[in-house]
């Protein structure tokens, strides 16, 4: 099967959501965290690059330029209020204790950094991992911060650091939960010619 990248829309988000990220996650230790009654089952509960097969989509990766003197300023955005809310399955205590300490690590790992290619998530629908799409989806974003001189970041869990590797991305610290390592990575710029 050939794979293609393709960019996509806000409008695709839902089609991506529930084809590639639902079953993506299934087995992510921060989802898992997060909503710890949650049932594994399929149910009806700035910058996206994604991978065409056959008409559907297998998989996205969304990359975010990140500006400031700490690296954790992003552009402005428009004003948008949604209502806000969660998940009965959302365990908000855990959610908000582990989010508190991975952007402290960020933070940490960014300070001083002026601007900052950050990968914010990358999802490959499990039937279609190890065929190389999370390179593909890796191979864009690290030429996108080498063209631009761009330093990169990343969150990474450990099912993920093996690839994050491969692309020159180098460990900078963790942060450890009950369901595993959390890892920060950060990749300097190659510089293009």
């Amino acid at each position: 099967m050939q794979y293609q990248l393709s960019d996509v829309q806000h409008s695709d988000a839902e089609v991506l959501v529930r084809q590639c990220e639902i079953p993506a996650n299934r087995r992510d230790p921060l989802q898992t965290i997060m909503f710890p009654n949650a049932n594994t089952r399929l149910s009806e509960e700035d910058e996206e690059i994604v991978m065409l097969g056959l008409d559907f989509y297998v998989g996205y990766a969304v990359w975010s330029l990140e500006y400031g003197s700490q690296g954790m300023k992003k552009a402005p955005a428009p004003d948008m209020r949604c209502e806000s809310w969660n998940p009965a399955t959302l365990d908000t205590r855990a959610w908000a204790e582990v989010s508190d300490r991975l952007r402290e690590e960020r933070k940490r790992v960014l300070h001083g950094q002026q601007t900052i290619w950050r990968l914010t998530s990358i999802q490959v629908v499990p039937e279609h991992q190890r065929k190389g799409i999370g390179s593909m989806l890796m191979q864009w974003g690290c030429d996108k911060a080498d063209l631009n001189r761009w330093n990169s970041f990343v969150m990474a869990y450990p099912a993920g650091v093996p690839l994050y590797h491969k692309f020159g991305f180098k460990q900078t610290g963790q942060v450890w939960t009950e369901l595993g390592i959390f890892k920060s990575m950060f990749r300097e710029s190659k510089k293009a010619v």
